[in-house]
């Protein structure tokens, strides 16, 4: 571990040379594969084309290592949680498989410009409490200690209810305005989108334009459901996982011995990569959840998305 790094530095977007057939938040791909430029003109939006699966993670190594981290402690000077593990265990994923970080927008496949998660908070447990959307964006080559340090800021910057984040601001605004112009508002954005013509302020502040969109149910006590991906937006997953249980399994020894479990669901748009890639995404996700200590360095190389 290198002490002499700056943790959660901010993000530089990226500058990339932008061609006329790309959008403002992503580059065309241009397709090999006859397959992928056909299926966004027959499944022509993210509901026709969802996919889900589900996973049961042994999150046991997972707590013996997050109790490690808080006995010596962490270079960040806060505890890691498992929200910290997850959120870093796709970053990580993003940066070796690109491929998932695309979407697709009037029906052509873009490999997205930056890397960002969205994730559903409530500002207290009740049925009258608040929820917002916060969406970060991340370095590819960002640590877990990077990914703690910006999602515990943003958690801290929106949990005030009096707190109104640019997304709660512009939805408070639009919600004002006569069903009609709400209609005519949310129509406009959505064609314009379609087109590669909206606002970029709007592509900043919407929780809709990111790569994964994630739900911890677990805060609610509730077990992880398959959320639809919506198709407002450029979102092409969504990740969804329950509370923490225990359950006895037997051991290779024969014996008997408890350990703890998390359920994942998760949904994607299987018009972005074909069902092998997916399936090596998820795993790679499954793996860095399981192995958080190998969070704790960059990556040795972030892989660029080449094209389907």
């Amino acid at each position: 571990m290198d002490e002499k790094r700056v943790y959660g530095a901010p993000v530089e977007r990226p500058k990339i040379k932008k061609r006329w057939r790309d959008r403002y938040d992503g580059r065309r791909l241009m397709h090999t594969d006859t397959f992928f430029t056909l299926i966004p003109h027959i499944m022509t939006t993210r509901n026709d084309s969802e996919v889900g699966a589900s996973f049961k993670i042994d999150v046991t190594p997972v707590e013996r290592y997050l109790r490690k981290r808080r006995t010596e402690g962490s270079p960040i000077g806060q505890d890691l949680t498992f929200i910290d593990v997850v959120m870093a265990a796709i970053v990580r994923m993003i940066s070796q498989r690109p491929y998932v970080n695309r979407f697709i927008a009037g029906r052509k496949a873009y490999s997205r410009d930056e890397l960002s998660i969205s994730l559903a908070i409530k500002k207290n447990l009740s049925v009258e409490g608040t929820q917002t959307v916060v969406k970060m964006v991340y370095d590819p080559h960002d640590t877990i200690f990077d990914v703690a340090l910006r999602l515990q800021h943003e958690i801290e910057r929106n949990k005030d209810l009096m707190t109104n984040n640019s997304t709660d601001s512009f939805a408070k605004f639009v919600n004002h305005l006569p069903t009609l112009l709400i209609r005519m508002v949310i129509g406009t954005i959505k064609w314009l989108d379609f087109h590669g013509w909206m606002p970029k302020t709007i592509q900043r502040l919407s929780p809709f334009h990111c790569s994964i969109f994630v739900t911890a149910m677990g805060s609610i006590n509730f077990p992880p459901i398959y959320h639809h991906i919506y198709n407002f937006g450029t979102c092409s997953g969504f990740i969804a996982y329950g509370p923490k249980y225990s359950e006895r399994v037997l051991a290779k020894d024969g014996s008997v011995v408890e350990r703890k479990y998390i359920d994942f669901k998760i949904v994607g748009d299987e018009r972005i990569c074909d069902g092998f890639g997916m399936a090596s995404a998820w795993k790679e996700l499954l793996r860095y959840i399981k192995h958080p200590e190998l969070l704790e360095e960059p990556p040795e190389t972030v892989k660029e998305d080449s094209g389907i």
